[in-house]
């Protein structure tokens, strides 16, 4: 081998050891891994929103008023397909969250067009956010109960979120301008979307005038959070 050529393959090794090294870091310093999987379920037609019995969510207007609405569920209370959903995730929960992960309740929200003058407020969690509860390791699965176009003020998250530290303005719930690529869960009733809450930024989105948006969300959390039951138990009946 010619010394041109030795340099020339030490060189090459270098650098590949560098980039390897560089990609380590970068994967050691990050601080949450994310998960976003979309799917489908067929919904019974009477899942939906009960305006009945809803209660008022989310932050109070300087009038009083509120500009959302949930039903809060029991486990028992999710239709068949749901569960069946949430059994075929039961692998990728158990990676994120350890064995004995927890299933919360759940709930159907609605959100309401935010008249123009309040409407950079946080009122219907429309800030960008994380949700820290016990901490940032939690999951949720998102189901739409509408079609959800762009006017219905559709759910807003990253795409691809690679943040190697918390953003600040997420984190206090700002609102700055984050400069980042985003997307918005759009589609048909029946179509989910499963995610790291507690690591993807994401925020509410604000209907139009005359538009609404219906979807249905239950949370997963690891076991020393101790926040809602274990999920063996909840889907011990489908085997």
């Amino acid at each position: 081998m010619s010394l041109r050529s030795t340099y020339n393959y030490i060189r090459k090794r270098v650098a590949e050891i560098y980039y390897r090294l560089r990609h380590s870091v970068s994967i050691f310093r990050k601080r949450f891994p994310s998960i976003a999987v979309t799917g489908r379920i067929v919904l019974p037609s009477d899942f939906v929103l009960d305006e009945a019995t809803a209660k008022p969510r989310g932050y109070q207007a300087p009038d009083g008023s509120y500009y959302s609405k949930v039903n809060q569920l029991s486990f028992e209370q999710l239709p068949r397909t749901v569960v069946e959903s949430i059994r075929n995730y039961d692998s990728i929960l158990r990676l994120y969250l350890g064995d004995g992960y927890l299933i919360n309740d759940a709930n159907i929200w609605r959100n309401y067009s935010i008249p123009v003058e309040i409407k950079n407020q946080e009122l219907i969690s429309n800030h960008w956010h994380y949700d820290k509860v016990v901490d940032f390791r939690n999951i949720q699965l998102f189901v739409l109960l509408g079609d959800v176009s762009e006017d219905d003020g559709p759910l807003e998250f990253l795409i691809n979120p690679n943040e190697y530290r918390l953003m600040p303005s997420v984190l206090n719930r700002s609102n700055a301008d984050l400069n980042i690529n985003s997307k918005k869960l759009t589609g048909k009733r029946g179509d989910t979307f499963l995610f790291s809450t507690g690591s993807t930024p994401h925020r509410a989105g604000i209907p139009k005038d005359g538009h609404f948006r219906d979807i249905f969300s239950v949370a997963f959390f690891p076991a020393y959070t101790k926040i809602g039951k274990p999920a063996q138990l909840l889907l011990m009946d489908l085997n």
